[in-house]
Parts: structure tokens; sequence; C-alpha cells
């Protein structure tokens, strides 16, 4: 009798101990599910996140496509990600100003420039009436950045170079806004940031320094550099 009271104690003690692993299993396996089915929901909004990216990314390489195809205006740098005008703007030593006198070759450069605005605007319309009509664009914008370059030359003083190189970008957004041609208009609220700035001696791409030859590939870094950058914000809703 005593062995089996004592055979009676130990499998009751083993059920109990079976019990609570099992209960202890199945917690476990319940917290596990409930974190990697909120894993799999938090991965789920990230793709969903990421495609609508591509989608905008690809949206604006299609509307940039005209400008990347129009030569005599633009010069699309792939490796820059950017535009720079496909013609010189060749400004007289330390001027600034979009007028007879101070810009070379004004009356053919100026035309240039005129098209140019014209066709940014036909650009950033046509991103307009798309995000008018799709739901999902609600929360994309566009960093619109236009710079000014200038040449590095013997006269030539860093400080004030930097500060002629923001001055001819901001004469040229001056020359688009008395055209009619403003970037920063009410129709544009919530859809452009528009940037001006001076990149002066610095900035990626520019041509070498070339003091043995008058600094004739130098000269060409007087040029205007414009960028269209999509800022898209957080589709996550929740």
């Amino acid at each position: 009798m005593k062995h089996k009271r004592d055979g009676g104690f130990f499998w009751a003690s083993f059920s109990d101990l079976m019990t609570s692993l099992f209960f202890i299993v199945l917690v476990l396996y319940i917290l596990t599910y409930i974190l990697l089915k909120r894993k799999e929901k938090e991965l789920q909004i990230t793709v969903d996140d990421l495609k609508h990216k591509l989608e905008v990314f690809e949206l604006v390489e299609q509307n940039l496509k005209p400008l990347k195809e129009n030569k005599t205006l633009f010069r699309y740098e792939e490796k820059y990600k950017r535009f720079v005008l496909g013609f010189d703007v060749n400004f007289e030593v330390g001027e600034y100003a979009i007028e007879p006198g101070k810009l070379q070759d004004y009356s053919v450069t100026a035309r240039k420039i005129d098209e140019v605005g014209t066709q940014l605007r036909i650009t950033i319309d046509n991103l307009l009436s798309k995000k008018k009509r799709s739901p999902g664009m609600a929360n994309v914008s566009y960093l619109v950045i236009v710079s000014g370059y200038a040449s590095h030359l013997a006269l030539g003083n860093e400080v004030d170079d930097y500060e002629l190189s923001y001055k001819r970008a901001y004469s040229l957004w001056k020359y688009w806004y008395s055209s009619g041609i403003n970037f920063e208009g009410n129709q544009y609220k919530d859809l452009i940031d528009l940037q001006i700035a001076g990149n002066g001696w610095g900035g990626i791409g520019r041509f070498e320094r070339d003091p043995e030859n008058g600094m004739q590939s130098e000269r060409k870094n007087q040029r205007f550099i414009i960028q269209i950058i999509p800022k898209i914000g957080n589709t996550n809703n929740q």
C-alpha cells in the first residue's frame, strides 16, 4: 500500500507539472503569434510605403522626361540627378543681373532663359495636376532648388564669389517672377518648396581649373543648376 501511495503521488505531481508546462507553452505560442502578426503588419506597411514612394519617383521621372529630351535648353546629369542649363550663361566679371550690358549675348540668352522658365512651369503644373487627381499624392511635395555658381578666376575672392553665385540664382528667380512665372504662387502652395542657393566655388561636377589655358574650362562653371526632388510624407495613417 505504501508503494501504491508513493506511485499515486508521483503521477499526480507529474500531471500537474505537464499541465503547467502545457499552459506555459500555450502562452508563449500565443505571444509569439501576436508578435509575429504585429511584425508582419509593420513590414506590410513598410512595403506599401516603399511601393508608394516608387510610384511617386516613377511619376516624377515621367514628368521630367520632356526636360531631359530638350537638349537645347537642358542637360541632364544622370550621375548627379540634376539639370544644368544646356546653353552658356556668361555674365560680365562680377555681375549677376540678367540685364543688357551685364549678361553677354543678352537677347539670345534671355530668350532661352524665358523658355527654360516656361518648360519648368509646364512640368510643375503637370505635377500639380497629378496631385489633385490622385488621393495617393496628397502628401507629396517637391523641393525645387535653383543654384548659381561662380567661376574661380584669378581676380575672384572666395567670399565675394559665394555671394555672387547666390545673387545670380536670385536674379534668375526674380527674372522669371517679373515674367509672370512664380513658383511660389498660391496655386503651388503645399506643392513646391523653392530654395535659392549659391554654390560659389564649391559643388560637385565642376569643370577643372585650367590656368594654363586661360581658364577656359573654369569659366564654364558660371552656370545655373536646377533640381526637382520629391518629398514624400509618411503613408502610414494609423
